[in-house]
């Protein structure tokens, strides 16, 4: 990974260019670095970012606190679509400011309103819906303390769910999961824990986690899909 850092309106600008993930502590120190020399409105440039991980996502959350603490603004331009989902995903969406150009970025740390910032909240597709489902922590086929928990699915995608639950596995733990979408019959599931709710940026969200999908039947996806689909166009209409 490689960063470039310069300046256009008196905002500091990250070019970030490769893999986000948990050989990126640079990031962590290049905006360090930015705060103490008293430059605090930091735009990062994701343009030739090609992949980030669940650790990727530790280490955007702990610089962007840094910027947040010391009153300053930390936004992101040229994200990926795949990388909008991954923060969708995990409910940082509604947290991180994304744009798609840089120039209109640059302009909103000038100009900010709360109808801008309600718009930005509902640029993202995002089905917020309250399911309960059961999900278990795999672990070592000798430990028979393997138990169902229950939990809540408070964001739901093709891709993963976000799950607010007090029992909460670490970052990368595989986790089973059992879900019954309303009218529907039970299906199983397996994913993995990519993040797990920061309290301080989440507050709403605490305790939870968010699972990406690792194994699922392609026709039970098919029915989650079509589930969203309708939930999101009766939405819309209303």
């Amino acid at each position: 990974m490689k960063i470039r850092i310069r300046e256009a309106n008196k905002i500091s600008i990250m070019d970030i260019e490769g893999s986000i993930n948990i050989n990126s502590s640079e990031i962590i120190e290049a905006v360090g670095w930015l705060v103490k020399s008293r430059k605090r409105d930091i735009l990062l440039n994701f343009d030739k970012v090609n992949m980030l991980d669940y650790s990727g996502i530790s280490i955007l959350a702990i610089a962007y606190k840094n910027v947040m603490n010391h009153d300053g603004k930390m936004k992101f331009c040229n994200v990926s679509l795949h990388i909008e989902e991954l923060f969708k995903l995990v409910r940082l969406d509604s947290i991180f400011e994304i744009y798609r150009d840089e120039r209109i970025a640059l302009k909103t740390f000038h100009y900010e309103s709360a109808i801008d910032k309600k718009l930005l909240r509902r640029r993202f597709k995002r089905l917020d819906v309250h399911i309960d489902i059961k999900f278990q922590a795999q672990e070592s086929p000798k430990d028979m303390k393997n138990i169902w928990r229950g939990g809540r699915v408070l964001d739901l995608s093709g891709d993963g769910l976000f799950l607010y639950t007090k029992k909460v596995p670490p970052i990368g733990k595989k986790v089973a999961l059992k879900i019954t979408l309303r009218g529907g019959r039970p299906f199983e599931a397996e994913g993995t824990v990519i993040w797990i709710a920061d309290k301080s940026l989440q507050p709403q969200s605490y305790p939870g986690m968010g699972i990406q999908f690792k194994k699922i039947n392609k026709r039970d996806q098919d029915k989650l899909l079509t589930f969203i689909n309708e939930h999101l166009v009766h939405r819309s209409a209303e």
